[in-house]
């Protein structure tokens, strides 16, 4: 707890464009002010990151700092117990950890073992103990998924690094084995990306440790074979699991038994970059038109775009490979998950209606981790393919209308027909005698100070001139947006649907409170609320440090609304400590306004000093006078 407070301080700094008192941050964590300066006291120690303090408050000497999650003293410790109840052959001794820990042993029976029986219960697995020695129980291949996902930063959040794998696997050389699949991927003339360089790593470090000990796959081998039939790529496939294979029983005295043989063949055949010249010789066309059917669906639900051909036979890839790493269990981590989720919340909303789509109509279940590649597929194809609602009116202000200055224009109404419209061009006496009506201008000029929107540039336009005016037609297309959207934001709140202070124990409370409010009301049905909880088990809601935004995942409103809760105290959700939560409900003919009023809401909330002044808020009038 400690550390996930001290983590949300760092991330509400590096997100503050001001200094953040100790006021604010104490009202925004549910701590004192004593805690908050502690905090500070012990991260500046820690020397994770530089707080400085001045008379503005609280602020990172570096802007651009980089937060990454690190143990408490107690998470290490149950992690160093865990990992040795994972490697050992006998089971471990409480007084043994003791003394490795300097703790007390009843500090291991009491303390650190509860939390792993917790942990380990997610995996099918227990902890048995005999007097003061403990045993590990289940099966081999859940214990390697424990080992997996705690590497690949499932359960903890720290174990992301080379430093951080040392750590975790402090017995193994590291550097070592890393050094040698990159050697033995470039012998067998065979690309892996980061990730899956890295989830290759994982697996086989988890290979050596369990390997030693005396449990055994018990699951069949995977039939990878079936996957390198249509490969172009597979002789390279197989060569490289052929060596990994070979250079495990020279360098460590370890044959690996055929069953994880084919666990890495088919984590080499999932990873690997593929041609996709040919795509249908791997994926089905039954299966490109299922994906096409549910892409359809989404544009439906979100009003995007329509998916072009180009995008749907790349993203069919993926989602087969996807598939194909669900039936085989293999995890295939994305490190920056969580950051995309908090940045482009409305596009990882997208991402898990296909991917419940997907799962209904293939009967797979995809983790968060899939699920944010999915997000990146998406949010990459609507950036290159952003529609714009309207023109740009823009005014030229140029010396004289002839060679150069004609040559700019038709440069600017080229490079940008889809965005401006030029309605005027300029002299500098006719714009000082009567300034023009547009929505940007554009000068060669300097020009006297003026209320109008501009922009100068070079006659002859450079890249850094072009970079310049496409920031400012985005600002505007955004201010366009948030216009529109703050007018339809406003008319979704309602006085009967603002709540304070209300205590309930869970997420799924405070969903059930909060729906049946909106069903008493009239603007959902029952069925909303069932859809409202489903869409809560498949990603949590929770989108900042302070807000949840739970909303329902097929069923529509009966008409547009955010019913809001507002705590002084910080509130439970799903494991994190929030004081908002604004369940969403939007009618069909309302969802073309569904992303954009998504994005405005996060990031009203993301904002520290935002969010000081809605939490200061004491009545419906004034939390919607701020919600703008």
């Amino acid at each position: 707890m400690k550390a996930d407070k001290k983590n949300a301080l760092l991330r509400i700094l590096s997100r503050s464009e001001e200094g953040c008192r100790t006021s604010m941050l104490a009202n925004m964590l549910g701590i004192s002010e004593r805690t908050v300066r502690n905090y500070v006291r012990e991260i500046n120690e820690d020397g994770q990151a530089v707080i400085l303090s001045s008379r503005d408050g609280y602020r990172l000497k570096d802007s651009n700092y980089n937060l990454t999650e690190t143990p408490t003293e107690n998470e290490a410790r149950v992690w160093r117990v865990l990992s040795d109840l994972l490697t050992s052959k006998v089971g471990i001794n409480a007084f043994d950890e003791a003394d490795e820990l300097y703790v007390s042993a009843s500090t291991i029976t009491n303390t650190i073992i509860p939390q792993i029986k917790s942990l380990v219960r997610e995996y099918s697995l227990r902890v048995e103990s005999q007097k003061y020695q403990f045993f590990l129980r289940g099966s081999e291949l859940n214990k390697r998924r424990l080992i997996g996902n705690i590497a690949n930063n499932n359960s903890y959040g720290f174990f992301n690094t080379r430093d951080a794998l040392e750590q975790l696997f402090p017995n193994q050389d590291i550097p070592g084995i890393m050094q040698k699949l990159y050697g033995l991927c470039q012998e067998a003339k065979l690309y892996l990306n980061d990730f899956a360089m890295n989830n290759l790593l994982i697996h086989l470090l988890v290979i050596l440790i369990r390997l030693g000990s005396k449990d055994d796959l018990e699951e069949k081998a995977a039939p990878a074979l079936e996957l390198l039939a249509n490969l172009q790529n597979r002789d390279q496939i197989v060569d490289l699991a052929n060596r990994i294979a070979e250079t495990f029983a020279r360098d460590y005295g370890i044959r690996i038994p055929e069953r994880d043989y084919q666990q890495i063949l088919a984590l080499i055949a999932l990873s690997a970059e593929h041609n996709l010249t040919d795509i249908q010789a791997l994926v089905s066309q039954d299966f490109i038109d299922d994906v096409v059917k549910l892409l359809d669906r989404v544009s439906l639900r979100y009003c995007t775009p329509e998916f072009n051909n180009e995008f749907v036979q790349q993203f069919s890839l993926h989602m087969y490979y996807a598939q194909r790493r669900c039936a085989f269990r293999i995890s295939y981590p994305n490190p920056i998950g969580a950051q995309f989720k908090r940045d482009y919340a409305p596009v990882y909303d997208m991402a898990v209606f296909f991917a419940h789509l997907f799962a209904q109509r293939f009967h797979v279940e995809f983790n968060e981790d899939e699920i944010a590649f999915i997000a990146f597929h998406f949010g990459s194809f609507l950036k290159s393919n952003k529609q714009n609602q309207s023109y740009i009116s823009c005014a030229v202000i140029v010396e004289s209308y002839h060679t150069i200055s004609k040559r700019l224009v038709d440069e600017l109404s080229t490079t940008f027909s889809d965005r401006i419209l030029v309605t005027e061009v300029l002299d500098m006496n006719r714009y000082l005698r009567r300034p023009p009506e547009c929505d940007l201008v554009i000068t060669t000029l300097p020009l006297p100070d003026s209320a109008l929107r501009t922009v100068q540039v070079n006659p002859i336009l450079t890249k850094q001139n072009l970079a310049h005016l496409r920031e400012e037609l985005d600002d505007i297309d955004t201010e366009r947006e948030h216009a529109q959207t703050r007018d339809f934001l406003r008319q979704m709140f309602h006085k009967e649907l603002y709540f304070r202070n209300i205590e309930e124990k869970s997420a799924e409370e405070y969903i059930r409170f909060l729906g049946g409010r909106c069903l008493e009301n009239g603007y959902v049905t029952g069925e909303f609320i069932e859809d409202v909880l489903r869409r809560e088990s498949l990603s949590s809601t929770v989108f900042t440090d302070v807000l949840a935004v739970p909303h329902a995942i097929s069923c529509y409103a009966e008409r547009s609304f955010i019913c809001v809760v507002h705590n002084d105290t910080p509130l439970s959700w799903s494991g994190r400590m929030i004081h908002f939560i604004l369940l969403v409900g939007i009618s069909e003919q309302d969802m073309k306004h569904f992303k954009a009023a998504f994005d405005l809401v996060i990031e009203l909330f993301s904002s520290p000093e935002r969010t000081m002044e809605l939490l200061k808020t004491d009545s419906f009038e004034e939390f919607c006078s701020h919600m703008k």
